[in-house]
């Protein structure tokens, strides 16, 4: 790296990947333990928070004596990078570290990790699932030794197989055959047990680290209706969304088709999508209950479970950065049968329907060693002057789609402009009303026509 690099880098200021220092210190060995156990990072020395250079004392054994001291400290130990630069003569040096490929890395038995611009030192359990994702697994993969293979129901797994099966166009053959495949059933000594996934999902009787308490509240601290479910993890979903549609409004639209058209207080498939991830991201092993709660103009969702490591709220709300999830197996079998698409987008999906939906944006935050997620039912407040003037920047983007591809389905629309099949309808109708468009033939194998 050369020197205006290195200027340019230090007026940028510090970031999830670059620290100052203003001094050798235990710190400094701290943030390198931090960026190392994260996706690598630099410290420069002898600048201090403000981005002035300031630079530091350097005898000519120093440096070395400083990788020693940061080798020493270390466990597996780490050996930085090093660089000198002059820059308005005085010295800065680089220490820089790549990601370490076996982590967690610690600094005198304490593990950190690089969380925005700080270094975010790890819970016990954090240590554990940080070790985990480097191999590739979670806790789910662990096998549940108080329970026996008996304790699966057959049917449930009969049920989930061949959702997989017509999902994925496979033939999985015997649930036997399944289990094997999804690693269900792991050896244990003499024995072979269940997976704490295989019980969350198969368990002929119910498990109370499962248990959502979800209720109808008149206020904060009037409740009109209180459920507890217990059931397994697919099964809940359902019986969520089931409980939520009792209590929340529908009202029908006219539309001139042969059949009247819902619309739900919510966009159903967007609050399936938080329902699906608060169950998915849970933290079972705490053993504390889901919380969820409906009022007449609001819906809260609150789980155990802190956010995933290496990620933030910004970042799961603008789909961003990719999650990796807590119960990694639990999340690819409902990947697979069709429940989810893939990890890390659907949040930031179902934001952007609920905005599409004409509400306001779903908040996140983090909440008593938890994640809370408040859905309004508020309608969003938008100028009728930039509503319409983003309705006819989508209907152009619809007619230049038509243009290019005349057989396009709503749903490829959809697809390339990033926009629900309900929205491309909705532009698709008003470009026919206006007489700008219209259809030749039948749904399937008709085509659009521009009408000049």
């Amino acid at each position: 790296m050369d020197k205006n690099k290195l200027k340019e880098i230090i007026k940028k200021g510090e970031s999830k990947n670059l620290e100052f220092k203003e001094k050798f210190s235990d710190e400094v060995i701290e943030s390198l333990v931090a960026f190392s156990n994260f996706e690598g990072g630099k410290v420069l020395i002898g600048v201090d928070k403000r981005k002035e250079i300031i630079g530091t004392e350097l005898k000519e054994e120093s440096l070395q004596n400083w990788i020693n001291e940061i080798k020493t400290k270390t466990h597996p130990f780490i050996t930085p990078k090093s660089e000198e630069f002059i820059i308005d003569n005085k010295k800065v040096i680089l220490l820089e570290v790549q990601e370490f490929p076996i982590k967690p890395v610690s600094f005198k038995g304490r593990y950190y990790l690089r969380k925005a611009n700080s270094n975010h030192q790890l819970s016990l359990n954090e240590i554990n699932e940080l070790y985990l994702q480097t191999r590739n697994s979670s806790w789910d993969f662990y096998p549940d030794k108080k329970a026996s293979i008996k304790d699966l129901d057959e049917n449930k797994i009969t049920k989930v197989k061949r959702l997989i099966e017509a999902n994925l166009d496979i033939n999985l053959g015997a649930n036997k055959n399944f289990i094997k495949k999804y690693s269900l059933v792991v050896n244990g000594g003499n024995k072979r047990y269940p997976t704490f996934a295989a019980m969350l999902l198969f368990s002929k009787e119910p498990l109370r680290i499962t248990d959502i308490q979800i209720g109808l509240f008149q206020d904060n601290v009037t409740i009109k209706k209180n459920k507890i479910i217990r059931d397994d993890l697919i099964s809940e979903v359902e019986e969520v969304m089931d409980f939520i549609k009792a209590y929340i409004t529908k009202e029908f639209i006219i539309t001139g088709k042969p059949q009247r058209e819902e619309r739900w207080q919510y966009p159903m498939n967007a609050l399936r999508e938080f329902i699906i991830n608060a169950i998915i991201h849970r933290d079972y092993r705490d053993g504390t209950h889901s919380q969820f709660k409906i009022f007449a103009d609001k819906i809260i969702l609150w789980n155990i479970g802190k956010l995933p490591l290496n990620l933030t709220i910004k970042e799961i709300e603008e789909g961003t950065e990719k999650s990796y999830p807590r119960n990694k197996l639990v999340a690819e079998i409902f990947r697979d049968a069709g429940l989810i698409e893939r990890y890390g987008s659907g949040i930031s999906r179902a934001i952007k329907e609920f905005l599409e939906y004409g509400l306001e944006k779903p908040a996140l935050r983090e909440s008593v060693g938890g994640i809370e997620a408040l859905i309004s039912g508020a309608v969003r407040k938008t100028s009728e002057k930039t509503s319409e003037k983003t309705s006819e920047k989508t209907s152009e983007k619809v007619i230049l789609l038509i243009k290019q591809i005349p057989e396009i389905s709503a749903e490829k629309i959809g697809e390339k402009i990033g926009i629900s099949s309900r929205a491309v309808e909705m532009h698709l109708s008003k470009l026919k009303e206006a007489g700008r468009i219209k259809r030749i033939g039948p749904d399937k194998g008709g085509y659009w026509e521009i009408i000049e």
